[in-house]
């Protein structure tokens, strides 16, 4: 099992490959610079605007309606999160369901309003807010009842930068930091908890015919560090249909709270801005008297933009 000492060597094992981003980035830097002398403009003004043109690349990853669907491993419907971004100026818009059930118990969120917006290329902006159906058995004089619950969940907020793309290698690297807090209002007998910061960093690496996935991070809470990480691997099926599987872990460095989800998804390309996708999972391990959890996710995707 996955012992939180090996978290900061995991992070030193990807050390190389961030630090490897760097001559790329200078290489782009500097021809920015020429450029913009050639132009006439002095050394702190071409600074400045290359700066500025590099964090937010101007190149739209919108696909078209001709390219096959997208095979990366991603939420929704999986886990794991991309480093994929909708492009400058783009929105998408993600209508999800998702729901966890044990014996009597289930939690299920949905739907789900997930609205991301694109800054430039590399950047983007995310506000997430869950309706949430609960049931939660608890002990009585005669065995156990089931006590349901429902209303809005907490809000999630979140910023995801990806700092390396290398298109020809098909590498690329980001974080997506994010606060989670509850909802002002909501009902507290569905909410996760108090406000916690979440700092996940993601990897992606494509493939001719399959994709790779990859995040690893840490949530914060009331003085609580719980860590999480995620592998998993996509590939087409055919043009229109991509399948996907992953293993995730959360809490695990917290030996009673720990899990670890097998999750297996297809997504499927309706037009150059619509897609629906699902997952189903199944919990084989859970700590201390968790129950094993079966997990499903259902979700429709729109774009909009230039």
């Amino acid at each position: 099992m996955f012992d939180r000492r090996y978290f900061p060597g995991l992070l030193l094992a990807l050390m190389p490959l961030v630090a490897s981003a760097a001559d790329p980035i200078k290489q782009d830097n500097e021809a920015c610079k020429q450029q913009e002398q050639r132009e006439g403009k002095g050394d702190k003004a071409s600074d400045v605007v290359c700066a500025v043109k590099i964090m937010f690349q101007n190149r739209i990853r919108r696909k078209k309606d001709d390219e096959p669907v997208e095979m990366i491993v991603g939420s929704p419907p999986m886990q794991t999160d991309d480093t994929d971004t909708p492009g400058a100026g783009n929105w998408e818009i993600n209508l999800v369901a998702v729901g966890e059930f044990a014996g009597g118990e289930h939690r299920i969120e949905a739907p789900i309003f997930d609205v991301n917006y694109g800054m430039g290329d590399r950047l983007q902006f995310k506000y997430e807010l869950p309706f949430v159906f609960q049931a939660e058995l608890q002990p009585t004089a005669n065995g156990e009842r089931a006590v349901h619950a429902q209303g809005i969940g907490d809000s999630n907020f979140g910023v995801k930068y990806r700092f390396y793309d290398n298109e020809d290698r098909g590498i690329s690297f980001a974080v997506y930091p994010q606060i989670e807090f509850r909802t002002p209002g909501a009902n507290r007998d569905v909410s996760e908890g108090p406000t916690a910061f979440i700092l996940p960093v993601l990897m992606t690496i494509e493939f001719e015919h399959s994709a790779i996935g990859a995040e690893a991070g840490v949530e914060a809470s009331s003085g609580e560090r719980r860590y999480f990480g995620s592998f998993g691997v996509g590939g087409r099926a055919n043009d229109k249909l991509a399948l996907m599987a992953e293993i995730a872990g959360t809490d695990l460095n917290a030996a009673d709270d720990k899990r670890v989800l097998v999750n297996i998804g297809l997504r499927r390309k309706l037009n150059a801005t619509q897609t629906l996708s699902a997952s189903f999972g199944h919990d084989i391990y859970a700590g201390g008297d968790q129950r094993r959890n079966n997990h499903v996710s259902f979700a429709y995707q729109k774009q909009f933009g230039d």
